[in-house]
């Protein structure tokens, strides 16, 4: 399709967009949403150093985690 060298990039996606199936137009404006959430985060927290230690003390793992798990987990309770 040839467009008019005046049309400005939005008055193009709109022309494209008038002959595009609605479900179609759900997924690109899922995808717009996207991209302006993926450009719109602030470079400090893309590029945030992680601290070791943080929040020391604030889970616990069982003492049997890594005890293979029995029989009536994988085949079912009989009961």
């Amino acid at each position: 399709m040839n467009y008019p060298e005046a049309m400005t990039t939005i008055e193009l996606i709109v022309s494209e967009l008038n002959s595009v199936p609605k479900p179609l137009l759900e997924e690109i404006l899922s995808f717009i949403r996207a991209a302006k959430n993926k450009t719109m985060r602030s470079p400090e927290k893309l590029n945030f150093q992680r601290v070791a230690g943080l929040h020391d003390g604030q889970i616990w793992i069982s003492d049997d985690f890594n005890d293979p798990l029995p029989d009536q987990f994988w085949l079912g309770d009989d009961k």
